[in-house]
């Protein structure tokens, strides 16, 4: 094992890398974002609180995470 850390879940989708950061989404709609390294951290929380049980895409510099009900594209 080269590192655990605990996150908030239940999780349904899988978790996607980008950016030396990996992005996971659990099925409540929190995506926590974990900088990863040597030792990672927790680097944002962001919560939708919407049901969400898609993995998450990354395109175009942008994440985009479905829902039961919306399609959300953050970026900037």
């Amino acid at each position: 094992m080269v590192w655990d850390l605990r996150l908030k879940g239940p999780f349904s989708a899988s978790p996607v890398a980008a950016d030396g950061r990996l992005y996971i989404v659990n099925e409540k709609g929190l995506t926590q974002v974990v900088k990863l390294g040597d030792k990672p951290e927790i680097e944002a929380s962001n919560d939708l609180a919407d049901d969400m049980l898609a993995t998450p895409a990354i395109a175009a510099d942008c994440i985009f995470l479905r829902s039961d009900g919306w399609l959300y594209c953050i970026g900037k």
